[in-house]
């Protein structure tokens, strides 16, 4: 029963984590044109503003974390610097990315690896135990394959039937990418094309690696900063890399982009807030389900910002529908098969986990 509402709770988190991304492909950001620079900076200050909210409820720290050590009080945590460090790092990445190999390829690449390294982080580092390796092995190529799948559900639909014009994508880097390679079209063609490529598939390798191993410094911080105690830590270190990394990116183009505050920074506080609810059902799920189950299971959040595109946001049509439903289907499947490959382990040794990005 306990476990089942860690799964649930997980479920919830992938929700809100496959939302907040969309929140780019509304109207006014939309039609803003907004850098994805800014974006990512104006939903850090959202995390960092709505991480203050948890402090009423830092008093159930203990039950929720499930340690009895566990701190009730406001506290700062400079290991939070690294794990914001590394969200902001995993957006900014994904976005040169996009811009050498093109959405589809970027999280294909980049999903499998998060769920590759999200896994051994929990098996390997955190020692989570695991009662079927077969099954556990069979999940992760499920779930790598469904990934894989959603990615590129556009490509594969297009062999079975007309396929509807290229797909503009959900992702939060989709019109930063497509602006670049419109305008440099040519550029992945011939021996220059080949090392666009190769840098992008490095990109990606670092998108995932980084979304991957947000959720690592959680596990080595004191008990008094674990659980809700480390949200507020965990946004002021989006807060502080994220200009720093935005700054830097306007530095190497050498001028900054309108910053269409009135018109998109609500936009991005909203979506930090939907990444933040992610962030604290994820809190509450970790020590029921463990690490190693939930940072995979992180990754249908794919799927969810699938629906969005598909029903919402009409960018995905035609026979690459059924693709991402079987696709879908395939990666829940996964999430399943890794459910029931998990041994039992106690509650108050599981690390607390924020977010994974997908």
């Amino acid at each position: 029963m306990v476990a089942g509402f860690g799964y649930i709770l997980g479920a919830l988190s992938a929700v809100f984590n496959g939302s907040f991304a969309s929140i780019f492909k509304t109207e006014k950001v939309a039609a803003a044109k907004l850098d994805p620079m800014l974006f990512q900076l104006y939903v850090s200050a959202g995390v960092f503003l709505s991480s203050f909210v948890v402090i009423p409820f830092l008093s159930y720290n203990k039950e929720l974390t499930g340690k009895p050590t566990a701190g009730t009080a406001l506290v700062f945590e400079p290991l939070g610097l690294v794990a914001g460090a590394l969200f902001v790092l995993a957006i900014s990445f994904s976005f040169l990315a996009v811009d050498c190999i093109g959405v589809a390829l970027g999280q294909g690449v980049w999903g499998g690896i998060a769920i590759v390294v999200s896994y051994a982080w929990g098996v390997i580092a955190f020692g989570n135990p695991i009662a079927s390796p077969l099954l556990a092995g069979l999940a992760m190529i499920l779930l790598c394959i469904g990934v894989v799948g959603i990615a590129f559900c556009e490509a594969i639909g297009g062999k079975f039937g007309d396929s509807s014009s290229p797909r503009e994508h959900f992702d939060v880097a989709q019109q930063h990418s497509f602006e670049v390679r419109t305008a440099d079209s040519d550029s992945t063609e011939g021996s220059g094309g080949a090392s666009k490529r190769a840098l992008g598939m490095v990109y990606a390798a670092c998108v995932g690696f980084c979304g991957g191993s947000i959720l690592a410094p959680m596990h080595y911080v004191p008990d008094s900063a674990s659980g809700l105690a480390f949200v507020v830590s965990f946004g002021i270190g989006t807060m502080v890399a994220s200009p720093l990394v935005a700054a830097f990116a306007f530095m190497l183009r050498g001028n900054i982009p309108d910053l269409h505050f009135a018109a998109t920074f609500p936009a991005g506080l909203f979506s930090g807030l939907l990444y933040n609810i992610g962030n604290v059902l994820q809190i509450i799920a970790i020590p029921l389900i463990s690490f190693s189950i939930a940072g995979p299971l992180l990754q249908c959040a794919l799927f969810v910002a699938g629906l969005w595109g598909i029903f919402i946001f009409k960018e995905i049509k035609g026979a690459a529908i059924p693709v991402f439903f079987v696709s879908g289907t395939v990666l829940i499947t996964g999430a399943v098969c890794l459910s029931l490959s998990a041994g039992k382990a106690p509650i108050t040794t599981t690390p607390m986990p924020l977010f994974m990005f997908n």
